[in-house]
């Protein structure tokens, strides 16, 4: 009996061993440190461990085979034979799994209906666990199924990415909070719209400081270097790309590392820094050997051409170089017999400079007594609409308190007079009279309500604003769409008044100026705020609000938005439209 009890406690120390290592292997594939948790996975003996355990176990398996070996196929039937040992046991393991499966299903061709029934699966227990993260990651799939041909693939990207970004800040979800900032300016970078892209990323950037997960800050790096690039920041792009490869020397063999070393290559040449240039080429030429040794001999063969290519440039740079100083002789000769004529010119240019800066200032004088009006216009304008929320409010009372409490009096009394008519004739005058009291105190009490609730209370801002948006598309001109999340709420009047009116103009102005065929307007609430997004495939425009050429339009919404001490940001461009985010603390 002692010897059975020894072996017990023998058996049960060496489990609770395995799974504290089993633990360990989860917090270093978490970290993506891939390398380290395959070492400790290797030495842990599963003979103990009960189902839930082993399919624990199998998952952090596949996750080691897809990130170091690249082994898809492998890694989805470990990943299938965990799912089958799991069962329902564990709803937040299932949805891992399911995960990985459906990422492996779309490599592989002709398996995309297997994976949509993946998604439709996790979508299930996100609706049946109310996770915030499963919530987000059944959005994310949505995202994958937005069609490429559609028009607005980017709005709609960019409104499930926001409705993330305020589930994950409202659940505190800090990893995830970070992710979709970063998502969120990919999406503006494939938009072409880079302002807005730097924003994002500079938004989560502090998220991606703080985190040691290594394949986040490297793909932060890799992006943000990209969109330098379109910038022409060739520099920061360097300086970003050389962060990235620094992180990932010590990570495993992956295809991102093949991608920075050509990214880093390119800017070079576009850096004109040619010798830095050729030996990112050749480090590309190594790495690609590494990745597929198959392929190697046409790799060389293109990357040779480049690698010739550089130097040639280089030759050329260092040829052109003793050109320019010849060149720089002969000016210096030939400049010094210009230097009277261009004297003369200098001083006709700054007379006529001095001219010009006097017309213009006339100009701003006059702009600024135009703006001064306009903006005396605006005050007028709310307080106009303050006076009238206030007089409908007074007109209610009295209609409800004087002239409606009269005619409960006249009804009594009318009331009593009933049994004094005993001919046919009068009792039908009375009925009629009493009939026309009853309509009367009715209107008053409707009239009553709706003077003190006024027309927004009554129908609601979504409502109101889906009209207007009807109203629009009929014209046949325009397409106008309105999407809102968490907006049935109780809005302060004069709040729900401001904003609609502020999407009345944004709309307005899309009308009059910008040339669109399709317009979007998203109203998204949250605890602290209500966010409203509207956006056009119109001709754009230059961002920065010019208040003496915009008049009452975006500049008198930007003094409305800061009034309410919010936030707002234009993102517009020659050809690519215009996206207007509006922010507004609910106080």
């Amino acid at each position: 009996m002692r010897l059975i009890l020894v072996l017990l406690i023998f058996v049960c120390s060496t489990s609770f061993a395995q799974t504290n290592l089993l633990d360990e292997v989860r917090s270093l594939n978490y970290l993506g440190k891939y390398k380290e948790g395959n070492e400790v996975l290797i030495t842990i003996d599963t003979v103990g461990f009960n189902r839930l355990n082993r399919a624990k176990y199998l998952y952090e398996v596949a996750l080691c085979k897809i990130n170091l070996e690249g082994e898809v196929v492998k890694s989805y039937q470990v990943l299938l034979d965990a799912k089958k040992l799991l069962g329902n046991r564990n709803y937040d393991l299932l949805f891992k799994l399911n995960d990985e499966l459906i990422y492996a299903q779309l490599s592989f061709d002709d398996s995309e209906n297997t994976a949509n029934e993946l998604m439709a699966e996790n979508c299930a227990i996100a609706e049946k666990t109310q996770d915030p993260k499963h919530v987000i990651y059944c959005n994310s799939y949505k995202f994958y199924q937005i069609n490429n041909e559609d028009p607005f693939k980017f709005q709609k990207q960019l409104a499930l990415l926001h409705e993330d970004r305020v589930i994950a800040e409202e659940s505190n979800l800090k990893v995830i909070h970070g992710n979709t900032l970063i998502n969120i300016a990919t999406i503006h970078d494939k938009a072409e719209q880079f302002d807005s892209a730097m924003i994002y990323y500079e938004k989560s950037r502090a998220y991606v400081e703080n985190k040691e997960y290594l394949p986040t800050k490297i793909a932060f790096f890799n992006n943000i270097a990209n969109t330098l690039n379109s910038l022409g920041r060739y520099d920061e792009a360097i300086e970003n790309l050389n962060k990235a490869l620094l992180l990932s020397k010590d990570q495993a063999i992956n295809p991102s590392k093949l991608n920075i070393y050509y990214n880093l290559a390119q800017n070079y040449d576009l850096n004109q820094e040619y010798k830095k240039g050729i030996e990112a080429y050749k480090d590309y030429i190594s790495y690609y050997d590494s990745l597929n040794r198959t392929e190697r001999l046409k790799a060389v063969q293109e990357l040779e051409a480049k690698y010739q290519v550089q130097e040639r440039k280089l030759e050329n740079a260092e040829l052109s170089a003793d050109n320019e100083r010849q060149k720089t002789m002969i000016i210096s000769i030939a400049g010094s017999a210009l230097v009277l004529l261009l004297g003369g010119i200098f001083v006709y240019k700054n007379q006529d400079k001095k001219r010009r800066l006097a017309l213009q200032e006339t100009e701003l004088e006059k702009q600024r007594a135009d703006n001064l009006m306009k903006n005396q216009e605006l005050a007028t304008i709310d307080a106009m609409i303050a006076g009238q929320e206030k007089e409908r409010k007074n007109l209610a009372s009295e209609l409800h308190d004087d002239l409606g409490s009269s005619l409960t009096t006249i009804r009594l009394y009318f009331e009593n007079l009933k049994d004094h008519f005993k001919e046919d004739t009068s009792k039908e005058i009375y009925t009629r009279t009493d009939k026309l009291l009853e309509e009367t105190y009715a209107t008053i009490r409707g009239m009553s309500h709706s003077r003190h609730n006024g027309v927004l209370a009554s129908k609601g801002l979504i409502p109101t604003v889906q009209k207007l948006a009807q109203n629009l598309t009929d014209t046949g001109k325009i397409k106008v769409t309105v999407y809102s999340h968490e907006m049935d709420r109780n809005i302060e009047n004069s709040l729900e008044l401001n904003i609609f009116r502020m999407i009345q103009e944004l709309l307005s102005n899309v009308v009059k100026h910008a040339g669109a065929t399709a317009a979007t307007v998203n109203v998204i609430g949250s605890a602290k705020s209500i966010n409203l997004m509207v956006e056009d495939n119109g001709k754009g425009f230059k961002a920065k609000i010019d208040q003496k050429s915009d008049g009452m339009g975006l500049y008198s919404i930007e003094k409305r938005v800061e009034e309410m001490d919010g936030t707002m940001e234009i993102d517009s461009s020659a050809g690519h439209g215009t996206t207007i985010t509006i922010e507004i603390p609910i106080l």
